[in-house]
């Protein structure tokens, strides 16, 4: 499926964080194998009342739910197009996404039944609309999204891993797979979760290129097309590019975001000031250069909203 999506422009986006709803978000708790599992659930105003699409948003390694809650930009373009976030709490600060597993009482944490109860809660109380249910994550939590997307089909409409590959032990889980919509945001230079991919203990991560293969063998998709994006930063040393596969089956579609020189991040988008080197993205020394090109959370729902189960 080859779309041409719409772009929110900077001083638009600020608006929008201006904007967010002024009531308290909702910490649910779920009683989970024996333990209490929370996850902090967003609705904006015009989405209250009656079911609206879900979006829900995994972080990292060792990040927590409120703090990737506000990093992620994500309840400002909520509450603009009324749907509703959730912010799922994970155990000990990682998912069970079949290479490394927490445990609760001796256990493996089973993450995918806390998920499914999780939906089928706001489903079954309108909340949520069944039908549009998404998922995205950033690196660990990207993990955790293809496996929600292998485990989950029946209740995932769409999904969008940013920073993070699929491993070759969640492709062997996934089998066969499902038609699935996604949307993928990788940058060339993560040291991280390595674009070409890596073998270590815990197994091997799959290459950016070869994972899209996957899921375009698995949605059909024919034709690539690849598009660079405006360069909004002369300082920002990275470049992006939106790659669409096209004549995929009826309802999926597969695109990738993939950053020339992008390092380990979530993507924000930065002010257009071609007179200032103050707006270069911020370049930690070990996760590598952030775009400023891409609002991660407003592409990612440009996405979502073409697809429903």
């Amino acid at each position: 499926m080859c779309r041409a999506l719409l772009r929110l422009p900077f001083a638009a986006f600020l608006f929008l964080l201006g904007w967010a709803a002024a009531h308290a978000d909702e910490v649910l708790t779920y009683k989970w194998q024996g333990v209490d599992r929370t996850a902090i659930l967003h609705i904006p105003k015009g989405a209250e009342g009656h079911p609206a699409p879900l979006v829900i948003v995994m972080y990292g390694s060792d990040d927590k739910a409120a703090n990737f809650q506000k990093n992620s930009g994500f309840d400002a373009v909520a509450d603009s197009e009324n749907f509703v976030t959730l912010y799922p709490e994970a155990t000990d600060g990682a998912w069970n996404i079949k290479s490394r597993r927490p445990v609760i009482n001796g256990e493996p944490v089973d993450d995918i039944g806390f998920f499914r109860t999780m939906i089928d809660d706001l489903v079954s109380r309108k909340i949520a609309e069944g039908t549009r249910v998404y998922a995205t994550g950033f690196s660990f939590g990207a993990l955790m999204t293809y496996t929600l997307a292998c485990a989950l089909p029946d209740r995932i409409a769409a999904i969008a891993p940013v920073a993070s590959a699929i491993n070759e032990a969640q492709v062997e889980d996934c089998k066969p797979g499902h038609p699935m919509p996604v949307m993928m945001v990788n940058g060339t230079s993560d040291d991280v979760q390595r674009y070409d991919g890596y073998i270590r203990s815990f197994g091997r991560l799959l290459s950016v290129p070869e994972t899209t293969e996957y899921w375009r063998r698995i949605d059909g998709c024919t034709g690539e097309n690849a598009t660079p994006l405006p360069h909004l930063n002369p300082h920002d040393l990275t470049r992006a590019s939106l790659v669409q596969w096209s004549g995929c089956q009826a309802g999926t579609g597969v695109q990738l975001y993939r950053v020339e020189n992008g390092g380990h991040c979530w993507p924000r988008l930065a002010e257009s000031d071609t007179n200032s080197a103050d707006n270069d993205p911020v370049d930690g020394p070990r996760f590598g250069g952030c775009s400023g090109d891409i609002e991660t959370a407003v592409e990612v729902w440009n996405f979502f909203r073409e697809f429903h189960r």
